[in-house]
């Protein structure tokens, strides 16, 4: 009975992808990467706070952004094309950025459209680059 059960779990654990689970963390970490640099970082450049202020303005955020950037990320994968990767990111950068600026700030239009700008830049290029490095190879013909 032990055998088996090992046999049961080793099987499972050898069924893995590897690939979406890569394409979920990176995505995730993103995420972690925009509330705790990026979007400080523009919030300072455009003189609205300084960059230790904006942090712990935007650290309750960043669960949520990782969640939702994992989810990103994970579509990204699932998609495997270079266009649609930059444009389910950028969406979720675009996004997120916009709407944590907003309840971080509330109305200041001109934070506000700079961290939806930086968001949308910085998820493009992140979707472009998971959709091509872990995207899924379903036909590759043999030469």
């Amino acid at each position: 009975m032990i055998k088996r059960l090992n046999k049961y779990i080793v099987s499972k654990i050898m069924g893995i992808r590897l690939r979406p689970v890569v394409a979920v963390f990176l995505g995730g970490f993103a995420g972690l990467s925009l509330t705790s640099t990026i979007l400080p970082t523009v919030i300072s450049v455009v003189g609205f706070t300084d960059d230790f202020s904006a942090r712990l303005d935007l650290a309750g955020f960043a669960v949520y952004a990782f969640m939702v950037w994992a989810l990103g990320g994970w579509l990204c994968q699932r998609r495997a094309s270079a266009q649609a990767g930059a444009l389910i990111l950028g969406l979720t950068g675009l996004l997120s950025a916009a709407v944590f600026a907003a309840l971080a700030y509330g109305a200041a239009q001109e934070v506000l459209l700079i961290c939806a700008a930086a968001g949308l830049a910085y998820g493009t290029f992140g979707g472009l680059l998971i959709a091509i490095a872990l995207g899924d190879v379903k036909n590759v013909a043999a030469d």
